[in-house]
């Protein structure tokens, strides 16, 4: 089964913001606050870099799917490590979503995984792959959050507790 749209989050998109409002404290430079920055810039980037990556795959070409599985575990990785950043004080609200993005990440890479390395009937690899993408979808809604959050933007209908 060929999946020639893999994407359809904006790596890129989700990031800029967070990239150019240097999370939304202009006055803050603290030590800690700068080398968070520079963490999340490195998120960015590599998810950014990861998107571009995956889209670019030629679905024609015979295997295909290892270039796509290949990204998609730089791009767990990825979201590993910044589920792992200690969040500034200010922030530490938002680590248990950044966890909660990679553990999402995790489980749509690890469902790819399956859709792309076993044979399925084809109703049974739909269902595989909706379950894999919609975990794909959550981790970036979650990102999503974080940086409008990090930018001081507070997203319609979303809720962020210390708790």
């Amino acid at each position: 089964m060929k999946y020639s749209n893999f994407i359809n989050v904006s790596a890129a998109g989700i990031c800029s913001a967070v990239i150019l409002s240097a999370c939304g404290a202009a006055n803050d430079n603290s030590a800690e606050l700068i080398d968070f920055r520079q963490k999340v810039d490195t998120f960015c980037t590599s998810i950014a870099t990861a998107d571009s990556n995956i889209n670019a795959v030629n679905t024609e070409v015979e295997g295909y799917e290892q270039s796509i599985l290949t990204e998609l575990d730089n791009l767990d990785v990825s979201f590993r490590e910044f589920a792992a950043l200690d969040f500034p004080s200010d922030y530490d609200y938002l680590e248990a979503l950044a966890k909660e993005a990679s553990s999402y990440m995790d489980t749509a890479v690890e469902n790819y995984h399956d859709v792309f390395e076993n044979e399925y009937s084809a109703t049974d690899l739909e269902s595989k792959y909706t379950y894999a993408s919609e975990n794909y979808n959550r981790a970036y809604k979650r990102i999503q959050i974080i940086v409008s959050f990090l930018n001081g933007e507070i997203s319609d209908g979303v809720t962020v507790t210390n708790n």
